[in-house]
């Protein structure tokens, strides 16, 4: 039985129509960026109203986001969808919005430094559980008895596939009721996939292999098309541990962003204040120089007499 769990996700559908790939080709998106109000927390809601109503003549509003740190970055960023979109958007730039004026701008999320520092992190933590070795070859067992507790379920099937090879990772799922179990060598996977039928404590199990690195998107033929995609077993059993990682990382790379804009406006607070109290000591010294001045010339005009 050489096929793979059924854990991979389904390719997806090629379109039913040319109707339906013209439409799907004429409903881009846009993300646009809004300055010039003044934020408040407790006017969000009523500033995310406002700009659905301002915008939605320009396309579909997705929706409206506002930054982490509104003080610091005080821009909303709109999420529009239809075609033209973003040229009817940024034609509303310096449109009045009620007190203020708004600036449009396009604002691709790829620009932003939060964007790309989330994204090259994420890259990097997919790649390393994409090249982790211990990954490379595995099956998926079925069948079992379903009643067992998840660390009944590893003690079995670990003690049942021992004789296969090194067994160097076993991931028990009990919501599907299937486990995966990796060897260190291609041999004990081999062997593994032999007991395809076997028997464990009564139950009659199936053994598939597992979608790995190397077989889940295999090379396709000169000039087959490729739909859809089979992501390697473990990026669905470290999905939580995936993102768990990037809220952590995401949180300490905000807080050190924000305290880089802190330190970086009070600098520039400083040398405001710095000029301000040069520009007022210039007017001090020429206040005196002019007053010393005329105090000279009325000494003068008394002496005359």
């Amino acid at each position: 039985m050489d096929t793979y769990s059924s854990r991979v996700i389904a390719h997806k559908a090629p379109f039913d129509s040319e109707a339906a790939a013209k439409d799907e080709a004429i409903d881009p998106w846009v993300r646009i960026s809004v300055e010039g109000y003044r934020f408040h927390k407790d006017t969000e809601n009523e500033m995310r109203i406002k700009l659905v109503n301002h915008f939605k003549s320009c396309g579909h509003v997705s929706r409206v986001d506002f930054p982490t740190e509104p003080l610091l970055d005080s821009r909303a960023f709109v999420i529009l969808l239809g075609y033209d979109a973003k040229e009817r958007a940024l034609q509303l730039n310096g449109s009045d919005m009620g007190g203020w004026n708004a600036l449009v701008k396009f604002a691709p999320e790829e620009e932003d430094e939060e964007y790309q520092a989330e994204s090259e992190y994420k890259h990097s933590v997919i790649n390393e559980l994409l090249n982790d070795k211990r990954f490379r070859f595995g099956i998926c067992v079925v069948g079992y008895d379903p009643s067992l507790l998840k660390d009944e379920v590893e003690e079995a099937l670990t003690a049942h596939f021992s004789s296969c090879g090194v067994i160097i990772h076993v991931d028990v799922d009990l919501l599907d009721k299937m486990t995966s179990i990796y060897f260190s060598e291609e041999e004990g996977e081999t062997s593994a996939m032999n007991l395809d039928g076997s028997q464990v404590d009564g139950f009659k199990i199936n053994t598939m292999l597992v979608p790995t690195t190397a077989r889940s998107n295999p090379p396709h033929p000169p000039g087959e098309t490729h739909c859809g995609s089979c992501p390697p077993a473990q990026m669905l059993e470290f999905a939580d541990e995936i993102q768990e990682k990037m809220d952590f990382y995401m949180t300490e790379w905000r807080l050190n962003a924000m305290t880089k804009k802190l330190s970086a406006l009070k600098k520039q607070r400083a040398r405001a204040l710095k000029k301000q109290k040069a520009r007022a000591l210039k007017k001090q010294k020429a206040w005196a120089l002019m007053t010393q001045k005329a105090r000279a010339k009325e000494g003068e005009g008394s002496q005359s007499f």
